[in-house]
């Protein structure tokens, strides 16, 4: 096994003659597998950043220095890695493959660490998003070491993040319960984030009509007290805060995003828990529920949800891996089985 580098900023030494050195690394992670290039994945473990080439089986290894490697994301354009350390007030390393040389490193003010990572398709862009208590999403010109813009929305967690291929100036944030949609917006050499949230439907695939239920045409009216007001109306709003606004209390179940992808139009496909598979229009951000057809029918009693846990765009169709729930209702009994399988939805648009 190849031996990385050693980080100049702290060097061991076991003595005048004697140093210690690396001479294997073993140990997988929770994380995603990245590819640096067309041949080699590499992977974070513990203290380390492990190279593969799938071709040779040969590994390198790069130590991170200052703690264990937190989140990690490749650029395959320049082959750089981009890694963080888990340690306060993280920093963000760039090292170029497979010199393995130190291309930048970003100092952000970040206090307890970085949570997502990710690359800009074309340009010199890194996103960056950090845990509590900043929960800050910020967007970096990694080669030039400087942030561009920032934005901070306290007590929103975010689970994947991804830059569109075709426009690095839009960025997509998902969690569990939220779909947003960034837009970099730029006035010669200031740049500015701009965000706008998905509608997403309700947890059986429909939609709530908010302006039918919160703002009818036409409403019932009392005898003795003349006609009966809407909340918006007591509420004092007008135009577009009357049409949407609902009080706290009156809530409904939406759907739960697991991953996202984008296409070459600019559109967006969400896999959710639920199983359902959404597709949000680039232009309006209008989401609308994709119907799978079942190869074979079900058996009476029997349903399937599919739970996506990747979901990748690619010519042809959208690849889908995750988990198949099948549900089999016995009289007053209710059977679960579970069974990860990848599965390719061809769409027909």
């Amino acid at each position: 096994m190849a031996q990385g580098p050693e980080r100049e900023e702290s060097t061991h030494n076991a003595g005048s003659h004697a140093s210690l050195s690396v001479r294997w690394v073993q140990g997988f992670p929770k994380q995603n597998v990245h590819f640096v290039n067309d041949s080699t994945i590499c992977y974070p473990s513990g203290n380390f950043i492990i190279f593969l080439d799938i071709e040779t089986k040969q590994k390198t290894i790069l130590q991170c220095m200052n703690g264990i490697v937190g989140v990690l994301a490749t650029n395959i354009p320049y082959e750089v890695v981009a890694f963080s350390d888990r340690k306060l007030r993280p920093v963000i390393y760039i090292y170029s493959f497979p010199a393995l040389t130190r291309r930048t490193k970003l100092k952000g003010n970040v206090l307890l660490d970085y949570i997502l990572l990710s690359f800009s398709y074309c340009g010199t862009y890194l996103a960056s998003y950090s845990s509590l208590p900043e929960f800050e999403l910020a967007l970096w010109n990694w080669e030039l070491g400087v942030i561009l813009c920032k934005k901070s929305q306290p007590g929103v967690d975010v689970s994947q993040m991804t830059f569109n291929p075709m426009n690095w100036h839009q960025l997509c944030l998902s969690s569990p319960s939220s779909v947003t949609v960034w837009t970099v917006e730029r006035s010669n050499q200031e740049h500015y984030l701009k965000a706008k949230s998905v509608k997403l439907p309700m947890e059986d695939g429909s939609f709530f009509n908010e302006k039918d239920v919160v703002f009818p045409d036409s409403l019932p009216k009392d005898p003795i007290y003349g006609p009966i007001l809407p909340l918006s109306a007591i509420a004092g709003l007008v135009d577009k805060e009357a049409e949407t606004f609902r009080p706290k209390d009156d809530l409904y179940t939406l759907l739960h995003p697991t991953m996202h992808c984008w296409t070459p139009t600019s559109d967006l496909y969400i896999g959710c828990e639920e199983g359902h598979l959404l597709v949000i229009t680039g232009e309006n951000l209008n989401a609308t529920v994709l119907d799978k057809i079942d190869e074979k029918p079900l058996m009476e009693g029997e349903r399937n949800i599919i739970s996506p846990v990747t979901i990748v765009y690619q010519k042809g169709g959208v690849l889908a891996s995750g988990i198949v729930m099948y549900f089999f209702f016995l009289q007053n009994e209710l059977l679960l089985r579970k069974y990860t399988i990848s599965i390719c939805c061809h769409l027909l648009l």
